[in-house]
């Protein structure tokens, strides 16, 4: 059972994804490092969850699939294989990279929806430090409900790729 300051913890990380994601929506460009600053003992999990947060505030905005031309290499492919399919999940586009991954659009083949499938990128899955971040990263938004922040639905790993699904 979780101790009451670590409730507290989620809720407070609740509130601060949400400011974030509200300053973001107003066109700010908000430092997760400020962030940090204010709340050291988050540092963590702010430097997980609010560039997760960034990426699906951006996937909103862009265009439905069928309004987008076929994807071509993108700049992060290019360093990185290109994904059709990673187990259920049947990849459509990339829809936003950064340090850690790349989130995709996908179809989860057995069930029918849409989902964001997050992936750690090639070059970091040989570091285990990496690897541990980017696990700890799903742990962290999975324990996050509020209306604003997207549920992580589950984690998994295919051919040694680990990857979350949002």
């Amino acid at each position: 059972m979780p101790s009451q300051d670590s409730s507290r913890d989620y809720d407070l990380l609740d509130r601060l994804v949400e400011e974030f994601n509200d300053r973001l929506r107003r066109g700010e460009r908000p430092s997760v490092q400020e962030y940090c600053a204010r709340h050291p003992a988050l540092a963590d999990d702010l430097r997980d969850l609010l560039p997760a947060a960034a990426q699906v505030e951006q996937a909103k905005d862009a265009p439905p699939v069928e309004d987008q031309p076929p994807v071509a290499t993108a700049p992060a492919a290019s360093a990185a294989r290109v994904l059709e399919h990673l187990g259920d999940y049947h990849i459509l586009r990339e829809i936003g990279h950064g340090g850690m991954g790349v989130v995709y659009e996908a179809e989860q083949v057995s069930l029918g929806r849409r989902v964001a499938l997050k992936v750690l990128t090639d070059r970091l899955l040989r570091d285990a430090k990496q690897k541990r971040r980017f696990e700890r990263e799903a742990r962290s938004a999975a324990r996050l409900h509020h209306t604003n922040i997207v549920p992580v639905f589950g984690t998994g790993e295919h051919q040694g790729t680990p990857y979350y699904v949002m």
